[in-house]
């Protein structure tokens, strides 16, 4: 048994050291979340919701006003004068509706672009810093339920993400 042990400490325990000390972790999450260009990100993408939102109660606005002019107007006009005006407003009521569906599809495909420029970012700095560390495999620390913490490059991800993409801008195609 103590030669068995030896064996095990002099030939296999270097190995599996070596191997452990060649895999990097990353908390992909937290990068994706709390960095400068995610942040700048969510930012954009809060102001440009706000914006739509408050365009479109504005619209809606104008419609219950209209709604209730029409309805004012119910017993004043003919029954054929009355289907058409609130043919108009329906009309106008749906046109709310796609917009607003259109906006929004606009605003996540943007958002979808900006954060995956940010998770391109992320792979070329954690290969680069694979790279230096020489590190033959970096995984996500989801993946990880023990580990020694030299093996998390997290921190040292962010700093440099930080430093080469403060920002992304958002490029929401206009919808007609």
């Amino acid at each position: 048994f103590c030669l068995f042990l030896s064996f095990f400490s002099v030939f296999i325990w270097p190995v599996c050291s070596q191997a452990a000390g060649s895999i990097g972790v990353v908390d992909v999450a937290y990068i994706l979340s709390k960095s400068q260009a995610a942040q700048n990100i969510q930012a954009q993408r809060q102001s440009v919701r706000e914006a739509f939102l408050a365009d479109i109660s504005k619209t809606e606005q104008a419609l219950r006003a209209e709604e209730k002019k029409i309805l004012d107007q119910r017993g004043k006009i003919s029954q054929e004068d009355y289907l058409k005006l609130r043919q108009v407003y329906e009309a106008n009521l749906l046109e709310l509706r796609k917009d607003a569906q259109q906006k929004k599809r606009a605003l996540e495909e943007a958002s979808n672009v900006a954060m995956n420029v940010l998770r391109e970012e992320l792979y070329v700095v954690v290969q680069e810093i694979a790279n230096e560390r020489g590190f033959e495999l970096v995984i996500s620390n989801k993946n990880v339920i023990a580990g020694e913490k030299s093996l998390d490059i997290t921190k040292e991800t962010l700093e440099i993400i930080n430093k080469n993409l403060k920002e992304v801008p958002l490029k929401i195609e206009e919808v007609e």
